[in-house]
């Protein structure tokens, strides 16, 4: 039997802050936050063309805006294996 292959995956921050917008009754744009996760987990390659980079102490991470959602933006990361991970959602 095969190991099991690791999945994409978000952050415990970014799940908190999923989780914030997605109660928080004044925010309209959590369904494009969510389609802008899941076309990153979807075609990462792709979607790094309409992405901004940016260095942290961990590593580059790649911050992609949310349309029709201004001013968030989502920041992922990709590891050597090549899986996704969002790392944050918020302004910036």
């Amino acid at each position: 039997m095969a190991a099991a292959q690791p999945l994409n995956d978000y952050s415990e921050i970014a799940n908190q802050q999923l989780d914030l917008l997605e109660a928080d009754p004044d925010f309209r744009h959590y369904d494009e936050v969510i389609k802008v996760c899941n076309q990153i987990f979807g075609d990462p390659k792709n979607l790094r063309k309409y992405s901004s980079v940016i260095a942290t102490t961990e590593g580059l991470r790649f911050v992609t805006s949310v349309p029709g959602g201004y001013p968030y933006k989502v920041f992922w990361s990709t590891s050597s294996e090549g899986l996704v991970r969002i790392e944050a959602v918020f302004r910036w």
